[in-house]
């Protein structure tokens, strides 16, 4: 699994109130892929607080490549707005890939970010 994400050159993202952020997660699944569904929480102080994304839909911000075949690399790339409401803070930002079955996570990445003025 490798992650990209704008800003992200240090071990904390400093993520500026007012901006559109991109992140691209490119991974090969060890299982066929119908669906994928795709989530991002914000954890702060140890519980998640989910937030909703533009394209929830995995197979879309994966080029509309469902079904995934077993071992073939794919990318994952969301675009998200850090909104002038959002408080200024220190949490982590964890997104996770889930499909249907029995093991129904993909992938699960947490990034620690702070949100500046």
């Amino acid at each position: 699994t490798k992650v990209f994400s704008d800003d992200c050159a240090d071990a904390v993202c400093k993520l500026k109130k007012g901006n559109t952020y991109q992140i691209s997660i490119s991974f090969k699944p060890a299982s066929d892929l119908k669906v994928l569904e795709a989530s991002l929480a914000g954890v702060i102080a140890g519980i998640p607080i989910p937030f909703p994304l533009p394209v929830s839909d995995g197979c879309v911000a994966c080029g509309n490549t469902c079904p995934i075949a077993s071992g073939t690399e794919v990318t994952f790339t969301e675009a998200l707005k850090v909104e002038p409401s959002y408080p200024a803070l220190r949490l982590v930002s964890r997104w996770k890939l889930k499909t249907v079955g029995e093991d129904d996570q993909v992938l699960c990445v947490e990034i620690p970010v702070v949100i500046v003025s």
